[in-house]
């Protein structure tokens, strides 16, 4: 260029930016360089916006609400299944897999009605015996406490009421140590236990007591006895009308049964219904004296509830093909009333705990038996009473039963089995005590064998006799041989043969007392002798003999 301008190169950078060839601020002394203004938001909501947050914060509320709520329907749904189902509810005291507090001498739980009855007084005079003061018993709505102290320290025993079912659940759990039953330990729960030792024998499951269901009418009702089969059909609303059962009695029947809850199935009119339901019309009511005074009030009422006393009349009972029996003390203690049930107390036999295991020795002995007894419940003392013999009875056995008497129980066996059960083997030691303390002459003991009608007559006599055979040898281990041990066959039955339940009752052993000095021999005789080409090989006649090894087993 003319002028020279073009020799003088461009910056580029002060074209683009004429700031950048100034220098830096110094910083005023003692501050550094100010940092940078982050952006400022502001939320700036109108109507509409501010209607959606609530909106939005009330919808998740009501959600956490709902969750919370659904949560406290399933607890509430699982404890009342628990309860339908007579589980014992997971608490403190009854945790699960946790040893019992420091405090609590055992836990027994199971049937409600057990429980709120017997259990309570029992466990109150167990710790009376055992040197406790102050013994008190708080009941709550499904836990009582029986508190007392001893040496300056204070101690609980805790009844857990539920059902049966639940009561060996919780065994299984080990959140119990002893379970009160109304019924007999199932094969599948005694497998579940069996680690606590066999809970089919008499180390484990304690009888103490009989208890009976009396089926109960209004005292101006004129019925004095029914079938069990026409009761089914009452509970089930398949009779409906008194004429349907009587010409004597008319008028709609009106049902009163007590409330067990989950253990109704296992009761007698349970039992009864079977898979069936009973009419809307039934009422459940609590307890027995609930049920007493509610049929006493009406004329047309029946009901089925545990002894009590009132304005009632009680009927007796006959199953199909079995004479009719009342519920008096001796058909109760032979268990020849149909609706006679043991009280059961189940204890481990192995490892189990030493005080649930003492209480049930308690239970069963002298002193315990004694307050069973005044509770209204038959306790388990022997005698022998003076009883008439049927009509229908085989010739010598109306002729022995004029001069002899009859023990107040049977013996019955294992279901499959010849082996007596759990009570049997503990009357039988019971029956040698009272035969050494009265100082009974052995000579006069006889012991009479009988079985259900399955099968030929032929093969039910010798397995009678097999039965009375087992009697004798076991009171031959115990020291004592009887006079005459005979059998009957299928004579006599005392339940129905058409079901299960009534052949095991048939399946029974008497014991008699013959006047002194000595029982009459009593032989097979003429009916017998016809009979006796037709046994088959196993079944035994004849004196007693140990079984030898592999013969079959007895059952009918």
């Amino acid at each position: 260029m003319a002028d020279g301008r073009d020799d003088v190169p461009y910056d580029w950078n002060k074209v683009i930016n004429p700031d950048s060839t100034k220098k830096p601020a110094k910083p005023a002394p003692g501050k550094g360089p100010t940092p940078p203004k982050l952006p400022r938001f502001t939320l700036k909501l109108d109507l509409f916006g501010w209607l959606m947050a609530v909106t939005s914060l009330i919808i998740v509320v009501g959600i956490l609400v709902l969750i919370y709520m659904s949560w406290l329907f399933q607890a509430e749904g699982q404890r009342v299944t628990a309860q339908d189902q007579g589980q014992i509810p997971i608490t403190e005291d009854f945790a699960s897999g946790q040893p019992k507090p420091a405090d609590v001498l055992f836990r027994i739980g199971g049937s409600s009605s057990m429980g709120s009855t017997v259990m309570m007084d029992l466990v109150s005079a167990w710790m009376r015996v055992r040197g406790y003061s102050s013994v008190r018993a708080e009941q709550g709505d499904k836990v009582i406490e029986v508190k007392g102290s001893r040496g300056g320290k204070n101690a609980r025993v805790l009844i857990a009421l539920a059902s049966s079912h639940g009561g060996f659940e919780a065994l299984t759990q080990q959140r119990l140590e002893a379970v009160m039953s109304l019924r007999q330990v199932l094969p599948a729960e005694a497998d579940r236990l069996s680690a606590l030792g066999n809970f089919t024998n008499a180390s484990s499951e304690k009888i103490i007591g009989l208890d009976a269901s009396l089926v109960v009418v209004n005292r101006n009702n004129p019925l004095n006895r029914i079938d069990t089969e026409t009761l089914s059909r009452i509970l089930s609303g398949e009779i409906t009308d008194w004429n349907q059962v009587s010409k004597e009695v008319e008028g709609k029947i009106v049902i009163k049964l007590e409330n067990l809850g989950a253990d109704f199935d296992a009761s007698p009119a349970g039992r009864l219904l079977g898979d069936r339901e009973p009419p809307e019309t039934v009422t459940f009511l609590e307890g027995p004296v609930a049920v007493a005074d509610a049929v006493s009030r009406d004329e047309k009422a029946i009901g089925i509830t545990r002894r009590s006393t009132g304005g009632v009349k009680a009927l007796a009972l006959n199953e199909r093909g079995a004479r009719s029996v009342g519920a008096d003390d001796f058909s109760i203690s032979t268990e020849t009333y149909p609706f006679t049930e043991r009280l059961f107390v189940y204890v481990g036999s192995s490892g189990g705990d030493p005080n649930a295991r003492d209480f049930a020795d308690f239970a069963t002995s002298p002193p315990g038996q004694e307050l069973v007894a005044r509770m209204g419940i038959t306790p388990l003392r022997l005698g022998a009473v003076k009883v008439l013999t049927p009509p229908d009875a085989p010739s010598d056995y109306r002729t022995f039963g004029r001069f002899a008497e009859r023990m107040n129980f049977d013996i019955r066996f294992y279901d499959g089995a010849n082996q007596p059960d759990s009570r049997a083997e503990e009357d039988l030691k019971r029956f040698v005590a009272f035969i050494n303390k009265n100082q009974i002459d052995k000579r006069r003991i006889a012991v009479l064998g009988f079985a259900d009608n399955v099968g030929a007559r032929a093969t039910n006599i010798g397995l009678a006799q097999s039965r009375a055979e087992t009697v004798a040898l076991a009171l031959q281990g115990l020291g004592v041989t009887p006079g005459v041990v005979r059998s009957y066959g299928d004579s006599l039955p005392v339940g129905s043969n058409s079901d299960e339940r009534g052949r095991i009752r048939n399946r029974r052993v008497e014991i008699w007392l013959c006047a002194p000095p000595a029982c009459p021999l009593i032989n097979l005789g003429a009916e017998a002798e016809t009979t006796t080409r037709g046994i088959p090989q196993g079944v035994r006649l004849g004196p007693p003999r140990p079984p030898a090894e592999g013969e079959p087993v007895p059952k009918g």
